[in-house]
């Protein structure tokens, strides 16, 4: 059977390509010693190929003159990989359609395959054991036994097409073999083999769809370009759907991305980190392969693209509530607004429209001047005095004799009005001004909206920038500046209320010799766990900040130099019970510590921290790892 429709296929020159030209390029690269020069030529026998190369060669580059006008130099300036898809991409899509079956939608089937192949290219490099050129080929080709059966057997297939419409893979692919005797996984991976591709690449068109898995993979290359094929549709699909992918939950743990996750063996925030760069490859090779991307992928990441009103020259329908007490003139209104593609809702008098008007939010009303229990000055009255439709565009339709009233309409609110008995064109002319405006105004309210999301964004990025210009990037410790202006807050404060205050200094005993014995990467760690430490043992008012260096200052708030003499003992101790282990170093790590607070007679930032240097460096000549919180150095400490 494959063979059959394989000769079919070439007999009747409708093989899913319009030259052998992509196939050729693929088997000439696939070996490494290939000739530059005749990869080259082999391109240039296609004009159109020739200038899809030197496009995508020259799109990054701005200045003029290092333009890139040879195919050689675009081949160079690109990977082989790339060329290789681009070629086989392009005289694969570009193939006349004389083979398209009746049912079968070649757009959708191009455009498919294409975010197949680019899922499979981002998910292959981000894991790092496929070659990403060979995950696009072989996603680009999966299905191209669906496009031969459309070419050979068109009633049979678009029968097959019917029937299994919104079903599952496994039951497409049942069905084909009940129709057809083979499916379109098989009649690929046949192709593929008569087109001397990879046997890896073989092997996973034929199994990734295939549900349960039934083929014993060759190598573990191909089961893992296999897996890659079957995420990445997966996650095509998701794209596609555009609303699935899009949401908060996509990612969170849901049961579609935990299955792409075990497929691809990626954690889900890495499926999400792809988002981005996946649409927007997928735009760029629908360009260069003249192959519409879908709507739903375009807006599969953008909220805000999809509330974005239409641009100008793509009219699209409001929401419009028509007020009228004459059923008369109420059908009319709804069937001309309808005609304008417009949505319609109706009612019958002031106080209806109001309620409805609360409910449905419409964009404008068109309403009768003169009614009953509620006239439309009332109603509109009303409407701009309301939280909820204050914006909505207002129309009021006038009979004759109540041109007097017209200025008291406008100040009332309304922003426009119609003659009646009205002409459908003249209505409808005023609709479409109006509708400019309500446009004009969700444009700039949009632009707002983006506008103060970007405030809040730079506001979190200053904090997030003040934080990370206070803090030590290697402990995570509030730094020597932060030290510094905590200092400087907290000695203000005392001087003010009269209430104590102390500080620490502490050094690391013979941290030098760490780094020289062990290198700098164990006192990195040193420090790190450290810092830990420390941090552990303070309370909320206390901190404990990195001054450099094996450096450490406890700035300890409404604390005597005696209970923070105490506090100081304390940290001693924690530090002195911590063993680290890494590497060569097996080991307990020591502190010499010096207190020094307000009671000392110092009332300035650098004398305390000058003062409690000196008693850390008296604690380190008593015989370090021990406490000093007198004198200066007169060698009274509490030790160890």
């Amino acid at each position: 059977m494959h063979r059959r429709i394989l000769d079919a296929l070439k007999h009747t020159g409708n093989l899913p390509s319009r030259t052998g030209l992509g196939l050729s390029i693929l088997r000439l690269t696939q070996h490494d010693d290939f000739v530059l020069g005749q990869l080259a030529r082999t391109i240039q026998s296609d004009p159109a190929l020739t200038g899809r190369i030197l496009e995508l060669a020259n799109a990054n580059i701005t200045a003029p003159e290092k333009a890139i006008s040879s195919v050689e130099e675009a081949v160079l300036q690109l990977s082989i990989g790339t060329v290789r898809s681009v070629a086989l991409g392009f005289t694969l899509v570009s193939s006349d359609r004389a083979g398209e079956g009746r049912g079968f939608d070649y757009d959708a089937y191009w455009s498919g395959s294409l975010i197949h192949a680019v899922c499979a290219r981002h998910l292959a490099s981000e894991r790092g054991d496929i070659a990403p050129a060979t995950a696009f080929t072989a996603a680009l080709l999966s299905g191209i036994g669906r496009l031969a059966f459309a070419a050979t057997h068109p009633e049979e297939y678009a029968g097959v097409l019917e029937t299994t419409e919104g079903q599952s893979s496994k039951e497409i692919l049942e069905a084909e073999r009940r129709e057809l005797g083979l499916d379109h996984s098989e009649l690929a991976a046949a192709l593929l083999r008569d087109w001397n591709l990879p046997e890896d690449v073989i092997h996973a068109v034929r199994s990734f769809e295939l549900d349960p898995v039934r083929l014993q993979a060759p190598n573990p290359g191909a089961l893992a370009l296999e897996h890659v094929l079957r995420g990445a549709q997966r996650l095509a699909a998701a794209f596609q759907s555009g609303a699935g992918f899009r949401s908060p939950a996509w990612g969170q743990g849901s049961g579609e991305t935990a299955f792409i996750s075990r497929e691809v063996a990626l954690e889900p925030a890495a499926l999400l980190r792809l988002r981005d760069r996946i649409v927007s490859e997928w735009q760029e090779w629908s360009q260069i392969l003249e192959v519409p991307a879908a709507t739903p992928a375009q807006e599969a990441l953008s909220d805000t693209a999809a509330m974005r009103p239409s641009q100008p020259g793509s009219r699209r329908g409001l929401r419009i509530l028509a007020v009228d007490d004459d059923p008369v003139t109420l059908k009319l209104l709804r069937h001309h607004l309808s005609r304008d593609g417009h949505s319609v809702r109706v009612a019958r008098d002031g106080a209806e429209a109001l309620a409805l008007a609360l409910e449905a939010r419409p964009q404008m009303i068109v309403t009768d001047l003169s009614m009953p229990e509620m006239d439309g000055l009332e109603l509109c009255r009303a409407l701009r005095g309301s939280n909820v439709c204050s914006d909505a565009y207002v129309l009021v339709v006038t009979g004759h004799g109540e041109e007097s009233r017209i200025v008291e309409a406008f100040e009332a609110g309304v922003d426009e009005f119609v003659n009646k008995p009205f002409n459908p064109n003249i209505l409808l002319a005023r609709v479409r001004a109006g509708q400019r405006m309500i446009e004009l105004r969700e444009h700039i309210e949009l632009d707002k909206q983006e506008l103060n999301r970007q405030n809040a964004q730079m506001s979190i990025l200053n904090r997030k920038l003040k934080l990370a210009a206070m803090t030590d990037v290697l402990t995570e410790l509030p730094n020597r500046r932060h030290a510094m202006r905590r200092l400087e807050e907290e000695l203000a404060s005392s001087q003010r209320t009269g209430s104590p205050l102390s500080v620490i200094l502490l050094d690391i005993d013979h941290f030098k010799s760490v780094n020289d014995s062990h290198g700098h990467d164990v006192g990195d760690i040193v420090l790190r766990e450290t810092a830990a430490v420390l941090r552990g043992c303070t309370r909320r008012n206390e901190e404990v900040c990195r001054l450099g260096g094996e450096e450490f200052l406890v700035i300890v708030p409404d604390a005597t130099r005696e209970t923070c003499a105490g506090f100081a003992e304390r940290l001693r101790a924690s530090v002195e019970a911590m063993e680290i282990r890494i590497g060569t170093y097996v080991g307990r790590v020591t502190v010499s510590l010096g207190v020094a607070s307000l009671e000392d007679g110092v009332n300035t930032v650098d004398g305390l921290i000058k003062l409690a240097d000196r008693r850390a460096y008296a604690a380190k000549a008593t015989g370090r790892n021990c406490v000093v919180s007198s004198g200066e150095g007169d060698g009274r400490a509490q030790s160890a």
